[in-house]
C-alpha cells in the first residue's frame, strides 16, 4: 500500500468552542439533521440533549445500564437509543420524554439505524432484529445464524444490511428472511454503505476488509483487502466518491475503488502512534477526522494532509460532525463532551 508519512499542517485555526463533563465515559453522540441539537449518551445510561451553544435542554436516565447507541430520525422530531439493558427506545428530541419502547431484550442492544426516509427504525440485540414502521407498529425478526455485529441501511431503496460471524445479509423491508451477500471466515465488527449504494464494506476481527462492489453493467464482485495489524473497527465512506476510510491499527487506510474495472488503490495516512479507534468523514467530504486510543485527534484534508491535530490525553470514544461540516463534537472516556470549530483552510 502506498503511504504518506509525516503530513504538513495546513489549517488556519481550530478552537474549542465549549466542553462539559457528563460524568461517565461518553458512549455515543449524534446531531439532529437540522444541526440545532446535539445528543450524548453515557456508560451510566444517561441521555443528554444540548443546544449548539452548550445550553443543556435535558438530562435523563434513559437506560438502566450503559447507553450504547443514539440515532436521530432523519425527519428530525425523534431520536432512538439502545442500551446494555436490552432496551430499544424512542424519545421526543425536544423534551427527552419517552415516546415508545420497541424492545426489552435479554441481550445487550447495541445497533440502531433509521432508514434514509425516516420511515423505518431498525434495532438489534443478540441475533434478533427489531423494526418499527411509519405507523408505529413493531416487529421482531430472527433470521441470523449468530449475533448481529453491525448494520447499515442502503442510501437508496429499502434495504438493510446486517453483519454477523462469517457473513453479511441483506433484508428487504417486509421480508422475513435475509439473503447472504458476503461471506468470509472471520467475525464482522464494522459495516457501511457507499454514498451511491454501489459498494458495501465490512471490517473483520481478524484484520480483513471485504467489499461487495457493484460493477458497471455486471454482477456484484467481492473484494478482499488485508495488511491490517488489528481488527478493522472503523469504516467511513466519502459522501461523494467511491473512497472508504478504514482503521485497523495506527494507520488510516484510504481505499479508492473503480466501479468499472473493479480495481482498488490504497493510501496510508500516518500521524497516529497508537491504535486508531474511530474515524468519520465530514458531510461535505472535505475533511476526515480520526482519533486513537491515547487521545490524539487528527483532521485530514482531501489531499491527505493534517489540517488540525490535538492531544486530549484520554481515549476518544465517539465523534460526530455537525451537518454544516465546520464543527466537530468529540466524546471521550473521561466523560467530557467537547465541540471544536474549525477555521477556513488555505
Amino acid at each position: 500500500m502506498q503511504g504518506l508519512s509525516m503530513a504538513t499542517p495546513v489549517a488556519n485555526s481550530a478552537e474549542l468552542a465549549w466542553a462539559t463533563v457528563l460524568g461517565e465515559s461518553v458512549a455515543d453522540i449524534a446531531w439532529l439533521p437540522s444541526g440545532e441539537r446535539l445528543f450524548a449518551g453515557t456508560a451510566e445510561g444517561e441521555l443528554c440533549g444540548y443546544q449548539a451553544d452548550a445550553d443543556c435542554r435535558f438530562r435523563i436516565q434513559a437506560h438502566q445500564r450503559g447507553l450504547t447507541r443514539i440515532s436521530p430520525c432523519p425527519l428530525g422530531k425523534t431520536i432512538a437509543t439502545t442500551g446494555e439493558d436490552g432496551g430499544v427506545l424512542l424519545w421526543w428530541a425536544d423534551t427527552g420524554e419517552r415516546m415508545q419502547i420497541l424492545a426489552r431484550d435479554h441481550d445487550w442492544a447495541e445497533h440502531l439505524a433509521w432508514s434514509p426516509d425516516g420511515k423505518t427504525l431498525a434495532g438489534a440485540a443478540g441475533s434478533r432484529l427489531y423494526l418499527r414502521d411509519a405507523d408505529g407498529r413493531t416487529s421482531e425478526l430472527d433470521g441470523h445464524p449468530g449475533n448481529v455485529a453491525a448494520m447499515a441501511w442502503a442510501p437508496k431503496g429499502r434495504k438493510l444490511a446486517t453483519a454477523t460471524n462469517k457473513g453479511v445479509y441483506l433484508w428487504n423491508v417486509g421480508s422475513r428472511q435475509p439473503i447472504q451477500v458476503l461471506s468470509f471466515p472471520g467475525a464482522a465488527v464494522s459495516l457501511d454503505w457507499s454514498h451511491n449504494g454501489r459498494a458495501l464494506a465490512v471490517g473483520t476481527q481478524d484484520g480483513f476488509l471485504y467489499i461487495r462492489l457493484q460493477l458497471a453493467g455486471s454482477i456484484p464482485r467481492q473484494l478482499s483487502m488485508s495488511g491490517y495489524s488489528g481488527k478493522v473497527t472503523g469504516l467511513s465512506w466519502h459522501p461523494k466518491r467511491l473512497r472508504v476510510a478504514t482503521c485497523g491499527g495506527s494507520d488510516v487506510v484510504l481505499w479508492e475503488l473503480d466501479a468499472t474495472k473493479g480495481k482498488r488503490h490504497a493510501t496510508l495516512l500516518r500521524r497516529h502512534c497508537h491504535t486508531v479507534t474511530i474515524l468519520t468523514y465530514s458531510p461535505d467530504g472535505n475533511l476526515l477526522a480520526s482519533a486513537d486510543r491515547h487521545g490524539r485527534l487528527c483532521i485530514w484534508d482531501e489531499d491527505g494532509l493534517v489540517a488540525f491535530e490535538m492531544e486530549l490525553d484520554t481515549e476518544i470514544t465517539s465523534m460526530a460532525w455537525h451537518p454544516g461540516a465546520q464543527r466537530l463534537a468529540v466524546g471521550s472516556v473521561d466523560g467530557v463532551l467537547r465541540l471544536f470549530i474549525l477555521g477556513e483552510q488555505r
